[in-house]
Formats: structure tokens, C-alpha cells, sequence
């Protein structure tokens, strides 16, 4: 008989003999000892929902394109290890999967192995078998929890977090980006480096959001995405090709993508790069259970900084208002004390404002007040600009360069210069070394005031209707 035949046959009758959905995997090993073509070997009926004959067929005509339950076959079919993992894929399949990879015996070859997976669905997930973790990760999970908790802040705290993953996955790197669909941001929020050349910041820093939000491709249908060697990256080179060659660029050999989601929507991502690939359901496990925690610890860290947002800036121009002048003024004249740095400081009033509101409304005052905020914040940063009044604005640069900032504020002067809509009255100045900050606004408002009623001598009809 056949010895290929005898084999299906063999594995056929086990496939059969199982009550649950079940499939013979075979894995072939190429000649250079990498995995190639996984196919589904033989099937029971209930193995295809459809009803098909998938058998025969590259395991991906079936399922999604999965790096971790390709190497579970690897390992079952040709290192002979049971394997057992519950995961969540209500995404793909509307409930969770509890899948179980039983090792059979390789062709004489050496060439093809098998491994018998079995697979059972329920709508809920079954919490004790979930828990069902090791000590060592429970312990870990635990720790990095405490620490996430600590008095410190969450920055502080997070960099303890990851120092320990770090260590604990035995990888070059450890980071966690935030992804922020609105402002169509990505930004490190804090990571860990062994302090080789090769680093997760060097892999997302200058990541465009259009490549970070691509992330969620990669993961797909799986919970996290996992790359144990550089032959895998060509599965990111399919969906990202700028960023696979950046990781090219960058000698990246594994790096493990994980989500950190609340209520489906995703907040960032754990990116652990270079890691031990012999540990990686280990760092799969630990980093999935971790970024639950994590989940919660960055939403509540987004609600403060969202409220702080909230308390700190006029809604009307969008700038910061008055009381956050007041603080970073408070704050950067007493550093200014025992540090001297330089410094540009600037008042800008709107000249007419009230003209327009006497004529035409307070709409039309409010759309100028709107139009004034915009301008200052294309041209500064958003930390530096204030309304400090109701007609006036306030620019304070830290550590500034004196072109720079004169530059800057040339700028304003040829963008708010419509004496029909926006005309600043600015008053600035530079302070290199005397580390006076307030003697620097009573400088730039004398004359912004000068400038006021210059503006008012050309355009008397303004001043009163």
C-alpha cells in the first residue's frame, strides 16, 4: 500500500473518531531546515463550517494567516509537545476558542510532520481555565501591577513596567505606543533599552500614524502579532513594506506587536523587540494578561490628561487660558532663579474687537477670537500660547532661540495684520541672560499699548462707533 495513502488513511480515521472539530495538520520542513507549506491534512465534518472539502488545502484557504498557531503545529509536529491554549476569538468567530495540538508521527523522512488539533467553542469565556496560568507569569503579572499602582507618576511607573519586561523577556527593547485616532497621533509613551543600537524607539519614533495605524492589520483576527525570525517578515512586507524595511534597516530578528484595548477600542500597543523566541508563548501569555491591566492604568491616565485639558484651555480660541498662564509663569520665573536660560515673552491684543462686536454682533467678535487662536497656534506651540485676557493673548517660549522666536513673531505680525478681522497690537521680548521673566511682560505689554494706539490714530472709525 501507499505509504502516503496509508498515512491519510491512518489520520483520517483519527480525525473522524473525534466528537469535536478536528484536523490533521501536516508541516513540511525544507531542505534549509525552515517550515514550509502547512495544509490540512485531513478532516473530520464538522471540521469545515461551510461544508467544503478543505482537505489538502493550505491551512490560510481555511483560517487567517496565524505566526502563533503556526509555530503550536511546529512545535506539536515535530517537537512532539502537547499544547493547550484558550483564545479569545470572538472577532473571528463570535465566541471563544479552546484549542488543543497533539503530536503524531512524522514521515520516515523526517521531511513532514503531523499534529492532531482540536478545537471547541463557547460564546463565554470560561474564566477558570483562562487563569489556568503559571506561577511565574502570575507572579510577574502581579508585580508589574503593583508597580503600575505606585505613588509615582504613570510615565515614571510605566518605565519600571517595562524595564521588567524587558528583562523578563530577554529582549533589546521594550515599548508602549500610544495610538491616538482622532489627532491621527502615534506616540511613544515611555520604553526600555538594553542599550544596543537596535531599539523599539528607533522602530516607531519616526513611524508615520498612516504606517502605526496599519498595526491592526498585522494583528487581524489574532490578539497579538508575533515575529520569531526575520523569514516572518515577509508577512509584514505584504501589509507594511515601508515599515518591513525599516525593521530590515535595523537587524530586527522577533518583535511581538501586542494590543492594549478597552471595550474594542485600541489605546496603543506593548512592543517588545529582539526577545528570546525558545520563551515566546511565555512573553505571548504574560503580555496579553498584562495589557488588561495596562488597558485600564492608560484610559484612567487619558481621563486626567483629557480633564487637565479641559481646565486649562479657552474653549472659545482653544489656547490655554489665564489660570495655566498664571501656573507656568509662577513656575518658570522661580526656575528662572536658580537657572537662567533664554527666554521670549509677547502680548498680542486685538485691535477693533469690540468695534465688531458693536456693529456686527458678538458672533462675529467670537469668530475673530476663533480665527486669532488659530493663528497663534500654527505658528507657536500649543504649551506657549494663552489668552490672557479677553481681547489679549500671551506667548511664553522656554529655552528659546532669539532668530527664532523674532522670526515667529514676524510671522504673527504679517497673519494678523486684517484690520478687518484679525490686527494684533504685539509687544515683545528677548531675555538671554538676566532671567527677569516678568520684567519681560511689563516690557512686551508697554508695547503692545504703544502699538494699540497707533493702530487706533490710523483707524479712528474703529475706536468708537
Amino acid at each position: 500500500m501507499n505509504p502516503e495513502f496509508s498515512t491519510y488513511d491512518r489520520y483520517k480515521i483519527i480525525a473522524q473518531s473525534s466528537e469535536n472539530p478536528c484536523a490533521i495538520i501536516s508541516v513540511k520542513k525544507n531542505d534549509d531546515g525552515t517550515i514550509g507549506e502547512i495544509r490540512l491534512f485531513a478532516t473530520n465534518e464538522k471540521f469545515s463550517m461551510t461544508g467544503e472539502n478543505v482537505e489538502g488545502e493550505l491551512y490560510t484557504k481555511y483560517l487567517p494567516r496565524e505566526p502563533e498557531f503556526e509555530d503550536m503545529c511546529v512545535r506539536a509536529a515535530f517537537n512532539g509537545e502537547r499544547l493547550h491554549i484558550y483564545v479569545d476569538t470572538t472577532k473571528m468567530l463570535g465566541a471563544w476558542s479552546e484549542n488543543l495540538f497533539l503530536p503524531l508521527k512524522a514521515d520516515d523522512d523526517g521531511k513532514t510532520g503531523y499534529c492532531q488539533f482540536v478545537y471547541e467553542l463557547t460564546k463565554d469565556m470560561d474564566a477558570g481555565k483562562f487563569s489556568a496560568i503559571s506561577p511565574k507569569i502570575a507572579g510577574f503579572v502581579i508585580k508589574s501591577c503593583l508597580e503600575l499602582r505606585s505613588d509615582n507618576d504613570f510615565k515614571t511607573n510605566l518605565k519600571q513596567v517595562l524595564d521588567n519586561i524587558r528583562e523578563f523577556t530577554g529582549a533589546s527593547a521594550a515599548c508602549v505606543v500610544s495610538i491616538n485616532k482622532e489627532d491621527e497621533e502615534a506616540e511613544i509613551i515611555n520604553q526600555s533599552n538594553k542599550g544596543d543600537i537596535f531599539s523599539a524607539a528607533n522602530l516607531t519614533m519616526n513611524v508615520p500614524y498612516n504606517i502605526a495605524s496599519k498595526w491592526v492589520e498585522l494583528v487581524g483576527e489574532s490578539d497579538c502579532f508575533i515575529m520569531r525570525d526575520k523569514a516572518e517578515l515577509e508577512y509584514i512586507e505584504e501589509t507594511i513594506p515601508d515599515w518591513a524595511n525599516k525593521l530590515k534597516v535595523e537587524n530586527a530578528e522577533s518583535l511581538c506587536l501586542m494590543p492594549i484595548q478597552q471595550r474594542k477600542n485600541i489605546l496603543g500597543y506593548i512592543l517588545v523587540t529582539n526577545f528570546n523566541v525558545d520563551d515566546v508563548f511565555t512573553i505571548k501569555e504574560t503580555l496579553e494578561i498584562l495589557s488588561l491591566f495596562l488597558s485600564a492604568e492608560m484610559a484612567n491616565n487619558q481621563f486626567l490628561k483629557r480633564l487637565e485639558w479641559l481646565t486649562s484651555v479657552d474653549m472659545r480660541t482653544g489656547v490655554r487660558n489665564r489660570s495655566s498662564m498664571n501656573r507656568v509663569v509662577d513656575e518658570y520665573a522661580e526656575q528662572l532663579k536658580w537657572h537662567k536660560t533664554s527666554f521670549g515673552v509677547a502680548f498680542c491684543k486685538l485691535n477693533g474687537l469690540k468695534f465688531l462686536n458693536a456693529k456686527y454682533g458678538h458672533d462675529a467678535g467670537n469668530k475673530v477670537l476663533e480665527e486669532a487662536g488659530e493663528i497663534l497656534l500654527d505658528i507657536f506651540e500649543e504649551t506657549e500660547v494663552f489668552r490672557s485676557g479677553g481681547e489679549e493673548f500671551a506667548v511664553v517660549c522656554e529655552n528659546a532661540d532669539e532668530k527664532e522666536f523674532t522670526e515667529k513673531i514676524e510671522r504673527l505680525r504679517k497673519r494678523g495684520s486684517n484690520p478687518e478681522g484679525v490686527y494684533f497690537a504685539i509687544g515683545y521680548s528677548f531675555d538671554n541672560d538676566e532671567g527677569d521673566l516678568r520684567k519681560a511682560l511689563r516690557l512686551a505689554n508697554q508695547q503692545t499699548l504703544e502699538e494699540k494706539e497707533a493702530f487706533y490714530e490710523k483707524y479712528p472709525e474703529k475706536k468708537n462707533i
